[in-house]
């Protein structure tokens, strides 16, 4: 299977993934350059159209303080790391964190080892659908960010495979559809569909483990701008996951309603928002301009363009488990 997918072969489904693509070719996240990578240097413009002028871990930590008593909380879990740059920032506001870093990558476990030089942090090298349950239950707080698309995406879904079968005539894979589409009493498609069963199944598996604190962000394909910002910010929301075409593997956008659907099922209370609800920018006449010409005149303006467009196609979803809220 190549690390883009494997044709369905007459099963009504491709399944895309990029755990090869992680574990084998990636060397670098430079060209992947992702909203916390984007915030982390000092002297980036972006940090001057905001709000407040903080790298994207200072950001976050700030606004969970909101959801979650982070000051008492000490084993978190961070899957999928990047280049550790979150958990810095996560461990200079609170040297009380007892962090573990799981990834699939070696090479980023490596990045994150030598950007959290000097913490007494654990590395965990493995793919987090394959971890024991237990291990993630031991955790107060867990961490995806930025990295939900990455997980395995079902890709052009024939609705019929939601339908009753015999035993003998399903595969592994549709029968764990049809399971989640039952337990979580999820709408059915009515036409070919994306399937972001990876995301669906890690979500899953921590709610399953009574974790009290999750939080997850990524590219959202129900994404919605601001009417006040539609005149400057073109986003495509169509509901189904997107491919986004990476190099070397593709990445989908995430259906985040499915993901509410199972976290309020395990006795959740959710908080679902766009980035632009903690790394929020001010709105002046040249940013909008900027963003109006969709950063024309210079690079910084393109950059600039481009961020801010990500801050409201990107979604987070606060999970709390019932009876740990800051009021609980």
């Amino acid at each position: 299977m190549n690390d883009r997918g494997s044709p369905s072969g007459g099963s009504g489904y491709r399944l895309s993934t990029t755990g090869a693509y992680h574990r084998e070719d990636l060397n670098t996240l430079g060209w992947e350059l992702t909203v916390c990578n984007s915030l982390y240097p000092v002297d980036t413009p972006i940090r001057r159209i905001l709000t407040y002028n903080a790298s994207y871990g200072f950001l976050l930590y700030d606004y969970l303080t909101r959801f979650m008593p982070l000051e008492k909380i000490t084993n978190v879990l961070e899957i999928g790391g990047g280049y550790g740059y979150l958990m810095k920032d996560f461990l200079m506001r609170n040297r009380g964190l007892n962090p573990s870093m799981l990834d699939i990558s070696p090479v980023l476990l490596q990045k994150q080892q030598e950007t959290l030089a000097g913490y007494d942090v654990s590395y965990v090298l493995e793919d987090a659908l394959e971890t024991d349950p237990i291990i993630f239950g031991r955790h107060e707080l867990v961490i995806l960010n930025e990295n939900l698309g990455d997980f395995p995406t079902l890709v052009d879904v024939d609705p019929v495979i939601l339908e009753e079968a015999p035993p003998s005539a399903c595969d592994a894979i549709k029968t764990k559809v049809r399971r989640l589409f039952t337990a979580y009493g999820l709408e059915k498609p009515g036409e070919a569909f994306n399937l972001n069963i990876g995301a669906m199944e890690i979500v899953e598996r921590l709610c399953s483990s009574g974790i009290p604190y999750i939080f997850i962000g990524e590219h959202s394909c129900e994404a919605r701008v601001p009417p006040m910002l539609e005149p400057y910010i073109d986003i495509r929301s169509e509901g189904n996951p997107r491919r986004i075409p990476l190099k070397g593997h593709d990445e989908y956008t995430i259906k985040f309603s499915y993901l509410q659907r199972i976290a309020g099922h395990h006795g959740y209370k959710t908080m679902r928002g766009p980035f632009a609800d903690y790394i929020i920018p001010i709105f002046t006449e040249r940013l909008k301009a900027t963003l109006a010409t969709r950063g024309l005149y210079s690079d910084a303006e393109e950059v600039v363009y481009h961020f801010v467009g990500d801050l409201y196609e990107y979604e987070y979803l606060i999970m709390v488990k019932e009876g740990h809220g800051i009021k609980d």
